[in-house]
């Protein structure tokens, strides 16, 4: 990795921590109750979904490749439309990068951004408009996104290569 690249730490994924950005999707913490003549326990209710009235919520299933290190971060994006979840169905870990926007600047600010490592049982939602890399898988295995479909431009990529930074091996 280049001597100017500036690492920045992976923490904990906690439902705390991620709030200003979105909803960690786990069973710990939430309240349950039996469904399904008592087979089955229901978690309900553990992220805030959205999509704008044009559009409409989709499951899809992500494919993703293991990143390995070191990982580099390139770009950065944001959903104006809607929100954007990720749930690993091998539950493999992977990580969250997140970012305030700037003021007044409508992009991320490059001092704001914070690194999360979400064990195999937790998803993330995140909220509409929130900065986040895409998807840094840490093992080979399939995502479940649940995301806003329909017309309208609801991807903002921005280019943050120039920023020279990295994340610290978790």
């Amino acid at each position: 990795m280049s001597a100017s690249l500036r690492l920045l730490p992976a923490q904990p994924l906690t439902a705390e921590a991620f709030a200003p950005y979105g909803q960690v999707i786990e069973c710990a913490g939430h309240a349950s109750y039996a469904v399904n003549e008592g087979s089955s326990q229901r978690f309900s209710d553990l992220a805030q979904l959205a999509a704008d009235a044009d559009g409409r919520l989709a499951l899809s299933i992500f494919r993703a490749r293991r990143r390995n290190a070191p990982y580099r971060l390139n770009c950065l994006e944001r959903h104006p439309l809607g929100s954007q979840a990720f749930v690993p169905l091998d539950r493999q870990a992977f990580l969250i990068v997140v970012a305030d926007e700037a003021p007044r600047a409508g992009r991320p600010a490059p001092e704001s951004l914070r690194v999360f490592l979400a064990e195999g049982g937790q998803g993330i939602n995140f909220n509409r408009d929130t900065w986040h890399h895409p998807l840094l898988a840490l093992a080979d295995g399939d995502f479940l996104v649940a995301d806003r479909l329909g017309p309208g431009d609801n991807c903002e990529p921005v280019d943050i290569t120039g920023w020279q930074l990295g994340i610290e091996q978790p």
